[in-house]
């Protein structure tokens, strides 16, 4: 049986659209891109950003221990549940198309090659992971192993295998396993890894518990630490964007949050203009396409904003009811 059992109208969905505000102007380019939520009540709501344009599909069970949502290829990569049993599907980003079935999986990250997915172990409920397969967003293996991955908490991909988060009551270790050889990697110069990009890592510096941030460029062998201005703090939970040439970031400050770009490259950090949330925390997202990033605002506003445009510009509409993530494309 299919996991969308229905598709619904777009008036159920209850996603508000935002009346202006008389201080938010419009002074570059509109932003473009999709964006799909995630909702209690098992519902996927893809918003066509340019035009609002919205569909909904109901999916037939979320696991407890995968409530995420990724994208790659054109597609979002989504759990469910199906025979008891934690499953993988992948769905195009508008959910114009019946979902495809991927597989059964224990955790799942993008691969390195764009299209493609890891899943790794066989169900959620299972203490070890068994067995690793890469396949492509319609289906096709590409790699299977039947190695037992080490011990871990799966974080990302990158083109040399599976970065691995190890923790322990005296350490933190991140490594990189290689499923086609069953070799791991010394410990990284991270305490954890946030995000992954071709060879490249975010995380956190060593010792630091997660305070400070860190770019890992594996290419060039070397490790840029942010430097926010005063008297930000950024959060860990950040993201890099399509080229890997910026990590967004919540920033905070007195108990109010912001976001923050930092260059990869050098690690110079700035405060994006017109993102003050708050008290509410600015849960962002890179579209994969375009350099928009968008994030949630105060009063469950959503906010983007590009590199180079004077202010983040609010969209016109808002977070859906009962949302739990969010993915763009």
């Amino acid at each position: 049986m299919q996991p969308i059992a229905i598709l619904l109208a777009a008036s159920a969905l209850g996603l508000a659209l935002a009346p202006p505000l008389s201080g938010d102007r419009d002074t570059g380019e509109r932003p473009a891109g999709t964006l799909v939520f995630l909702s209690s009540g098992n519902l996927l709501t893809s918003v066509d950003v340019a035009s609002g344009r919205r569909t909904v599909r109901r999916i037939r069970g979320i696991p407890s221990c995968a409530p995420d949502l990724q994208v790659t290829g054109g597609r979002v990569v989504f759990a469910g549940v199906r025979k008891q049993r934690t499953v993988v599907f992948s769905i195009p980003i508008g959910l114009d198309r019946p979902p495809k079935l991927l597989g059964a999986a224990h955790a799942y990250v993008p691969s390195a090659t764009e299209g493609r997915v890891w899943l790794a172990g066989v169900d959620c409920d299972r203490s070890r992971m068994v067995g690793v397969r890469e396949v492509t967003v319609d289906g096709r293996t590409t790699m299977s192993s039947h190695r037992p991955v080490p011990r871990g908490w799966l974080t990302g991909a990158v083109d040399t295998g599976l970065v691995l988060w190890r923790s322990s009551h005296r350490k933190h270790a991140t490594v990189v396993w290689n499923p086609r050889t069953g070799r791991t990697s010394g410990a990284l110069n991270l305490e954890a890894v946030i995000d992954t990009r071709g060879q490249l890592m975010a995380g956190c510096v060593v010792q630091t518990r997660c305070r400070r941030l860190a770019i890992l460029d594996r290419d060039r062998g070397r490790t840029t630490v942010a430097r926010p201005p005063a008297p930000f703090k950024l959060d860990s939970a950040a993201s890099l964007s399509p080229d890997g040439s910026l990590l967004a970031a919540p920033a905070s400050s007195n108990r109010s949050w912001r976001m923050a770009l930092v260059n990869t490259r050098d690690g110079t950090t700035t405060i994006v203009p017109g993102s003050a949330t708050g008290k509410t925390y600015p849960v962002q997202r890179w579209s994969s396409s375009g350099g928009w990033l968008f994030f949630r605002s105060g009063r469950n506003r959503l906010m983007a904003y590009r590199q180079g445009e004077p202010r983040a510009i609010p969209l016109p509409f808002k977070w859906p009811h009962k949302a739990v993530a969010y993915v763009a494309g």
